[in-house]
């Protein structure tokens, strides 16, 4: 997931507190050395940087979800969810734990994503050669089978057993770790080079395939360390870079947005929205906690 505002660790840490009252003397523990009320305790999370950064966020999804959320619907916070469900595939309850959070939680910070990545794109200008340079290099719908090798000994054997002349089915049921797809014999839905649903690394092997039948010919190393073997079913022709513009902004955006050289100018974008909508702390331990966007882009523009 995105990295550059919504840390999943900071909204678990504070996303169950915010909701427990400034104004509450209401006791959380007792002991022999004496007593901690939900006064000390919110207190104390807003000294802490871990609180003013989450109130940071609160601000500003507050802000974009009011401008911006009517552009994420409910499908698009789901299918982003599926796809990281996807990817981690049978340790996705183990991440989520290991995490300390649930799906539910994980889907709020998903949609938070997703309208951050949708302001910046109504306030990110994107250039002709930006959207030219993303069309060369886009990658038309493709579809693949995959086999998930328990490991690169098993990938290799695969490989030696289809230059054998075993056909794929067979060499799918005998070395594929991963049944997800067994009814198709390891066939996945159709993707193009701006899917987040497909490992990276799979989908440059499968781009390099030419024709029907053609497979991978050493085993693909996954981002995520595991083994593959690819083969091309299908490949469509490339279409034109007007039925792709959007799917191409989307990913223009999105590289734009994970490149920590864009951070200042991230925060320039979001700091015009706050601004526009006139942000105003009240609280005089977190009145700083936003000026690194309030005042970002202000002395460039002048």
């Amino acid at each position: 997931m995105r990295k550059f505002i919504w840390g999943l660790l900071v909204v678990i840490f504070i996303g169950g507190l915010v909701f427990l009252g400034l104004n509450s003397s209401k006791t959380l523990m007792t002991s022999d050395s004496g007593k901690i009320t939900e006064n000390e305790f919110m207190a104390d999370i807003k000294k802490s940087s871990a609180g003013q950064q989450e109130f940071a966020n609160m601000v500003i999804n507050k802000v974009l979800a009011k401008q911006y959320g009517g552009n994420v619907s409910k499908s698009d916070v789901q299918d982003a969810f599926d796809t990281q469900k996807a990817q981690y595939g049978d340790s996705f309850k183990q991440a989520l734990a290991s995490n300390n959070t649930t799906e539910d939680q994980l889907k709020i910070n998903i949609k938070n994503n997703l309208i951050m990545t949708a302001a910046v794109k109504a306030n990110y200008k994107i250039t002709d050669k930006q959207l030219n340079d993303a069309y060369k290099n886009y990658h038309q719908n493709t579809t693949i089978s995959l086999i998930t090798a328990k490991n690169e000994d098993a990938a290799k054997k695969a490989i030696d057993d289809l230059k054998s002349g075993d056909n794929w089915k067979t060499v799918y049921a005998k070395y594929t770790a991963d049944k997800t797809y067994a009814k198709q014999d390891g066939q996945l839905p159709a993707f193009d080079s701006t899917s987040t649903a497909v490992d990276t690394a799979i989908q440059e092997a499968a781009f390099k395939l030419n024709k029907s039948g053609d497979y991978t010919n050493t085993p693909v190393t996954g981002s995520n360390g595991g083994y593959y073997v690819v083969t091309l079913n299908k490949k469509t022709n490339k279409p034109s870079l007007n039925s792709v513009r959007n799917k191409l902004s989307d990913q223009i955006v999105s590289s734009f947005l994970n490149d920590q050289k864009n951070t200042s100018k991230i925060q320039a974008i979001v700091g015009k929205i706050l601004r526009k909508e006139n942000v105003n702390v009240k609280d005089s331990q977190l009145k700083n906690t936003l000026n690194t966007y309030m005042t970002a882009g202000i002395s460039s523009s002048k």
